[in-house]
């Protein structure tokens, strides 16, 4: 039986949004980071050494179209469980097991509940993990208490009139909770049941945000509040009473302030827009550190933070960097970098990603190197002169290791490159380019007769599908002057071409999710029975053959439907399908080698998968 099986995954940044806070959360017991990334939310292991307790990602996608705006960790540990807010109201609690036969991960729902009429944007545990406080915009309130396993009311969040930011709760009795907003109200809770117990207008500046909140841990002595007047104001954990401001100043805050995460009952660190984290010490009021992250501009802007221990920190950059900072370290001990936006063009052999934002990754460079210079989708990667990698991009040019190297007059919207790094153009004027990406050089050019939709490229011929008559015209790579038209159309527009190697085979996947494989050599279908995905079909690529022959006879095919299928030649009615492994869709499928897959979507991952075939 014809199987796929995921062996790993490259999961994305944490999503950002300019002036406000990403919520990140640590559990200690797994030594894991979880975040909210687009429409899922992840779990991710920081761990070095392979666990199999603990798969190094986790993703859970069960907020369908809702963007996930916060994920928590439960307090109790090796609970597994975990609590995920979405921009709909909605909550979810969660967890996961390990299949014991098969090692895969399971998620397992354990509560869901429509909490908010708006945005969910902080949700914090009680220190019995039993209760939750879930913030944030909504029409009639701006936030709830409410039991994690049945959804019923453990008090009411009152004292706000516009959303509510943050929101935490003390991790010792007795039971206090505190929320701040936009409205520059600080509110304290007793309970439970909760209840309003006080609040403070005075100690921010009105008019400003105030971001975080946090207890204290241990005794919960003291609850801290941060905003964007760059103030830290440091309250009674028990009473709710105004103390002091905490503030340095040999180490004046140059920026609002986004986030802040105690390290120990001792101290806490903050995230800085002005691209800093900083640590205070609470009774002395003084900075213990303060390090500067690398980056520059709005980019290294600091919107999130948590600690990973009583030395060491975490924290999110704007442009989705994760900075890892260990006290009496003058620099950050390690980044994580990446996309957080779905992923549009890849090469593999060496690893290669661009995405929907510009981002071209290297991933075979160590550390991973990040190129952040387009300004639009990439179209198309090639790294046949690898370290030398040429992009191009829908903002019209074509570099090489972010350097313009090409300008295009019009916007090049469907490309695909061959082995050899001769890519195949399609402008937005419909002129037909064949272009040498590893000198950024024009070879050939021809214009169309009428609109395309896809094209395909091999070593020497170039397949182009045209939207109006639905068929396919194949050109000679040497001379585009010469060319022919396969006999059958298709019944939809044509969305992927793929040439096989042996330029015998050609196939082509329209938006309906059918794919029609054509006899170059007598231009009629081979086969039209290519018909197991539902929607458009957006990458295809051909099995390379173990034994180095030319003999072509499976075909990867990816599809917005989420699912990845791999054709059979010989049998086409015989496929092997994986369902979802993508969310929203896979954008790029490649072959490393005859046994291994690797994928990319919209979710921004980078999937590789173990392909056993019959």
């Amino acid at each position: 039986m014809s199987t796929i099986t995921r062996q790993s995954q490259i999961p994305p940044q944490p999503s950002t949004e300019r002036n406000f806070t990403t919520r990140l959360s640590y559990d200690k017991a797994t030594n894991c980071i979880a975040y909210p990334s687009g429409k899922c939310a992840y779990v991710r292991s920081l761990s070095k050494d392979s666990d199999e307790k603990i798969p190094p990602v986790i993703q859970f996608t069960g907020h369908g179209t809702a963007n996930v705006t916060v994920v928590r960790f439960s307090p109790i540990q090796n609970s597994q469980y975990v609590v995920s807010g979405d921009d709909q109201g909605r909550v979810i609690v969660w967890g996961w097991n390990i299949d014991d036969t098969t090692k895969a991960v399971q998620i397992n729902v354990k509560s869901e509940f429509h909490v908010l009429a708006g945005k969910v944007s902080d949700i914090s545990w009680d220190f019995e993990g039993r209760r939750l406080c879930v913030v944030g915009d909504g029409k009639d309130r701006f936030g709830a208490f409410i039991s994690w396993d049945s959804g019923n009311s453990l008090g009411e969040i009152s004292g706000h009139s516009q959303r509510i930011n943050a929101c935490h709760m003390k991790q010792s009795r007795p039971m206090r909770a505190m929320t701040v907003g936009d409205d520059g109200a600080v509110v304290f809770y007793q309970g439970p049941p909760f209840k309003f117990a006080s609040s403070d207008r005075v100690h921010h500046d009105q008019g400003k945000f105030i971001r975080d909140v946090e207890f204290s841990p241990g005794s919960g002595a003291y609850a801290v509040t941060v905003g964007s007047d760059r103030k830290m104001a440091c309250f009674d954990g028990k009473t709710g009473e105004f103390l002091k401001y905490i503030a340095d100043e040999a180490v004046p805050v140059e920026g609002g302030i986004h986030a802040l995460s105690w390290m120990d009952e001792a101290k806490f660190a903050i995230a800085c827009a002005d691209g800093t984290v900083k640590v205070y010490e609470v009774e002395s009021g003084k900075c213990a550190q303060n390090w500067k992250v690398e980056g520059a501009g709005i980019d290294a802007a600091q919107v999130g933070v948590v600690a990973t221990g009583p030395d060491s920190v975490a924290s999110l950059s704007l442009d989705g960097s994760l900075s890892f900072f260990t006290l009496g370290q003058e620099t950050a001990t390690e980044y994580l970098k990446g996309h957080n936006k779905g992923i549009t063009a890849m090469s593999v052999s060496p690893l290669v990603s661009g995405s929907f934002d510009g981002r071209v990754m290297d991933w075979t460079a160590e550390p991973p190197k990040l190129y952040a210079e387009h300004k639009n989708v990439i179209v198309a990667l090639d790294t046949k002169a690898y370290p030398q990698i040429a992009s191009v991009s829908w903002d019209d040019s074509l570099r090489i290791n972010g350097e313009v190297k090409h300008s295009f007059a019009h916007q090049p919207k469907h490309v695909q490159v061959n082995a050899d790094g001769i890519s195949a153009i399609i402008t937005n004027n419909d002129v037909l380019q064949i272009i040498d990406m590893t000198n950024a050089s024009v070879m050939s050019e021809v214009p169309l007769k009428e609109p395309a939709t896809a094209v395909g490229i091999s070593k020497g011929l170039v397949a182009v599908g045209y939207q109006n008559c639905k068929q396919v015209e194949v050109f000679k790579t040497v001379d585009l002057t010469v060319s022919y038209t396969l006999k059958t159309a298709l019944r939809a527009d044509p969305s992927a071409i793929s040439i096989s190697p042996s330029e015998k085979l050609i196939a082509v996947g329209d938006v309906s999710g059918k794919i029609l494989l054509f006899d170059a050599e007598t231009k009629d279908v081979r086969t039209s029975r290519w018909s197991f995905h539902t929607s458009k079909i957006n990458s295809m690529s051909w099995r390379p053959t173990a034994d180095g022959s030319e003999e072509e006879t499976h075909l990867a095919t990816g599809s917005l439907d989420t699912n990845i299928c791999v054709y059979s030649v010989e049998r086409p009615m015989r496929v092997a399908k994986h369902m979802n492994a993508h969310k929203d869709g896979v954008n790029v499928v490649a072959w490393n080698d005859a046994d291994t897959l690797t994928t990319a979507g919209t979710d921004g991952c980078i999937n590789t998968w173990k392909v056993s075939l019959e």
